[in-house]
């Protein structure tokens, strides 16, 4: 089956060289693929940094881009060959020294619940490693690395089959076949509708009209129109193969959704992932309130031959042990201890602290998170409302007092995608601090609902969090003439406060994301569209949205019905420099109405933790959504 040629291919075909950064003692530079990006300014015009795909070839009709295209498949072709050959002679090397060992992890809180359908907070450690996806997809690499499926083909414009992988099955000794598979990509809208909000956005399926099990190992899925994201879609965990006994006999109704026909349909869920739930490497031997552990599986499928992040056994790791550990202070002093695996962010100012410790690496990376604060549709439905927010907001101050290496801007689409993001010019024209002109806005603002207090509300568990949050509330203060305070919870009622359906919520904005250390999956929608998307989290947790149980404003509903067609519309356009059109248009729309919600300068740099001795962990792509699905890593344990 024809599996390489997509639109992601040809995004991505032209090679680029990186960018390295060394910034002193004790800090190792990473590539700046990690980001798919360079980190120079948006005037840099130094070639050695050009960033990764910030150009691509148009689809053409002419014959000589046809043959020169069919040249760089061949070349491309000849290229995986050579690369396949080497992995299969490397391959033969004895590799015992890798297999064993514990990856030692930590996480804030409990989860809330680990049905990969619907929650991807404080879980993803089991997640990843108890269930079995599509395959792998790598940003940097542009690499899809088969797992539950060992090809696809997309027939036409809105068809696309799949071939499982023979002979796996569920950890209870259940077939995974095409029925289970099906049953499991069909379920994720079932849990959206019924659920009333889910951490999974709908956009990764919206444009499906079903899935067909055609044969014992092929799935056919019929969409209603194209979609030039769903190879990548289909990499996230949310598309777990799920045994459907297990839901049937185990899972908890989570409310029904209406069919067409006007009937109710229950739904169920499995947050508890029991027994036989899943298919992959590890088995969740234990979850309570100190953390999670799970542990290898020795009747695990064989990848073989077994593409890149892949073994052909298995994974080398015996077993990860997560723990629940809520404060900042003691997570660090326990990864200088040699007691953590992974870290998570290094503040700036503490880098000194990390210095001559041979057993921990901090590696530095352009800066891919975002900090984001979401407006309340129920309150702030006037335009003028939400101007009058972003204006009172003191951007530089912002930079200066908690970008201790630098800050950018950052449009709705993150920096991540430089073929896609907008310039500095363009963001600055939008995003600057003029409280005079807030103040204005502000006193001739429509409010069905009277705001004359606001609530910064977010997680806790960050000080970076809590200062950004302090820093928001303190601006809207002085800018605004309005009393402020902030709410800071645990990151489970904050994710659930943060999605309940209402039609005022009980916070006026929503502050998330450090702005810091961040990946990508490749797609524009993740990085970040869906936080500003009506059908995706502009719906679900801003109130932003067209459901008429939560009584829109007119307006509402006009500006969200407009922009849900301009997004479905680069959803489905596949010609590279025509969709990147379209989504700088799009970008320019959110700006305009000050829609939704609105990004902070984000730092320029990051900087990661991870202990010495964990290896072939592929630091350029493990905030991409990937890093936690790589089962070559391994743990030298004499580091």
């Amino acid at each position: 089956m024809r599996d390489n040629e997509n639109y992601w291919n040809r995004l991505r075909r032209r090679p680029v060289s990186r960018r390295s950064f060394l910034v002193g003692s004790g800090v190792t530079a990473a590539g700046a693929a990690a980001i798919l990006a360079g980190c120079g300014d948006d005037d840099d015009d130094d070639d050695s940094a050009a960033p990764v795909a910030t150009q691509a070839p148009a689809a053409t009709q002419a014959a000589a881009a046809t043959e020169a295209a069919a040249a760089t498949e061949a070349a491309a072709a000849a290229a995986t060959q050579a690369a396949a050959a080497t992995e299969a002679a490397a391959a033969v090397e004895d590799d015992s020294h890798k297999r064993g060992g514990t990856l030692r992890l930590w996480k804030t809180t409990e989860d809330a619940g680990m049905d990969p359908g619907i929650f991807h907070v404080n879980n993803t450690e089991v997640i990843y490693t108890t269930m079995t996806q599509p395959y792998t997809y790598q940003p940097s690499k542009n690499l899809f690395s088969r797992d539950g499926m060992v090809a696809w083909e997309q027939v036409d414009p809105t068809t696309w089959v799949w071939s499982i992988r023979p002979e796996m099955k569920f950890h209870n000794g259940d077939p995974v076949n095409s029925e289970a598979v099906a049953f499991s990509f069909s379920r994720l809208d079932d849990l959206y509708e019924a659920h009333g909000a889910t951490h999974t956005t709908n956009t990764g399926w919206l444009y499906v009209d079903n899935y067909e099990a055609t044969d014992e190992l092929t799935v056919t899925e019929h969409w209603k129109t194209p979609n030039a994201d769903a190879p990548i879609y289909r990499a996230r965990h949310y598309y777990s193969f799920v045994n459907p006994r297990i839901v049937d006999e185990y899972g908890e109704s989570v409310g029904t959704r209406t069919l067409p026909d006007g009937t109710e349909k229950e739904v169920f869920a499995i947050q508890d992932l029991p027994h036989g739930s899943g298919s992959g490497p590890y088995t969740l031997a234990r979850r309570d309130a100190t953390g999670t552990r799970v542990e290898r599986w020795a009747d695990y499928h064989q990848h073989d031959p077994a593409d890149d992040g892949f073994v052909k056994d298995g994974p080398y790791i015996d077993a990860w042990e997560t723990r629940i550990i809520p404060e900042a202070a003691s997570r660090k002093a326990a990864f200088l201890a040699g007691d953590l695996d992974v870290y998570d962010d290094v503040d700036p100012l503490e880098l000194a602290d990390f210095e001559g410790q041979d057993h921990v690496q901090i590696l530095e990376f352009p800066a891919g998170g975002y900090a984001h604060v979401g407006m309340d549709g129920g309150k702030f439905h006037d335009k003028r409302s939400r101007q009058a927010l972003q204006k009172a907001f003191d951007y530089e101050g912002f930079i200066q007092a908690l970008r201790p290496f630098g800050g950018t801007y950052q449009g709705p689409i993150s920096r991540l995608l430089p073929q896609y993001a907008l310039s500095q010019e363009e963001i600055t024209s939008y995003y600057y601090h003029d409280p005079q002109e807030a103040r204005q806005l502000w006193e001739a603002a429509d409010f069905e609902y009277p705001v004359d207090h606001i609530t910064v509300f977010m997680g806790a568990g960050n000080p970076l969090q809590l200062q950004i949050g302090e820093f928001m509330a303190q601006s809207m203060a002085e800018g605004l003439g309005i009393e402020t305070d902030i709410e800071a919870v645990d990151v489970t009622t904050w994710a659930a406060r943060a999605l309940e359906r209402a039609q005022v919520k009980d916070w006026e904005l929503l502050a998330y994301g450090l702005g810091t250390s961040g990946g990508t999956t490749g797609l524009p929608n993740d990085s970040n569209l869906i936080h500003y998307d009506p059908r995706g989290y502009g719906n679900s947790a801003f109130n932003h949205s067209l459901y008429e149980d939560l009584f829109p404003r007119a307006e509402i509903i006009e500006d969200g019905t407009s922009l849900i067609s301009m997004l479905e519309a680069q959803e489905q356009e596949v010609d590279v420099e025509a969709r990147a059109e379209l989504l700088r248009d799009i970008q320019h729309w959110i700006l305009d109405r000050h829609w939704c919600n609105w990004s902070l300068p984000p730092s320029t740099v990051s900087f990661y933790g991870f202990s010495s001795r964990l290896q072939d962990f592929e630091p350029d792509e493990w905030l991409n959504f990937y890093g936690r699905r790589r089962e070559s890593m391994w743990l030298k344990e004499d580091a």
